[in-house]
């Protein structure tokens, strides 16, 4: 114990102590408490990685959309995707739908 009392007189004897300690502090506050802390800092970190991957997808979603929107601009694409998609028909058509039944298990 008498070492641990001799560390603590030295440190308390030390004419910079208080500078040493407020500046301990601030960096507590700052590092941990702040909104601008360490760990908030990297949860925002994370939270950009998380967006701009999303963003990514978003994008290519974007591109893919805009090319079959492109598509639909020529009229025999429109007529094409009324037939399959909605079985539109035109006046005077017979349409067969063929569903395909899938083997029982």
């Amino acid at each position: 114990m008498g070492r641990l009392q001799q560390i603590v007189g030295s440190i308390r004897d030390y004419k910079y102590t208080k500078y040493i300690v407020t500046l301990f502090v601030i960096v507590l506050i700052v590092g941990f408490v702040d909104d601008n802390s360490i760990m908030n800092r990297q949860e925002r970190i994370e939270n950009i990685e998380k967006l701009q991957a999303e963003i990514a997808v978003l994008k290519a979603q974007y591109e893919d959309d805009t090319r079959k929107l492109n598509e639909l601009e020529e009229y025999d694409n429109v007529v094409r995707l009324a037939r399959e998609k909605y079985l539109m028909k035109r006046p005077g058509e017979d349409v067969f739908v063929i569903r395909r039944q899938l083997p029982s298990e």
